[in-house]
């Protein structure tokens, strides 16, 4: 299982076809959240987890629209 675990990775580890032993599901999470996700990126992901690359991006926007809101959380004074 991967370190990263945004709802897009978890989604994709729970879909896999395949044995994931480089981690490569944890490195496509991280860099389409840092970087966005490709459409060369979002086929291959679909490849690997038997799903259409339409899943992927709505998935991965899904994720990117929940996690908008971490900044301003992390900023707040109040938090200890």
């Amino acid at each position: 299982m991967a370190r990263f675990h945004s709802g897009f990775t978890c989604w994709i580890e729970q879909r896999l076809l395949r044995e994931d032993p480089d981690d490569l599901t944890e490195a496509i999470g991280a860099l389409a959240r840092t970087e966005g996700l490709s459409p060369q990126v979002a086929d291959h992901v679909a490849a690997m987890s038997g799903t259409t690359s339409k899943d992927v991006v709505t998935t991965c926007q899904g994720d990117d629209t929940e996690c908008a809101g971490a900044p301003e959380t992390f900023d707040r004074p109040d938090l200890t």
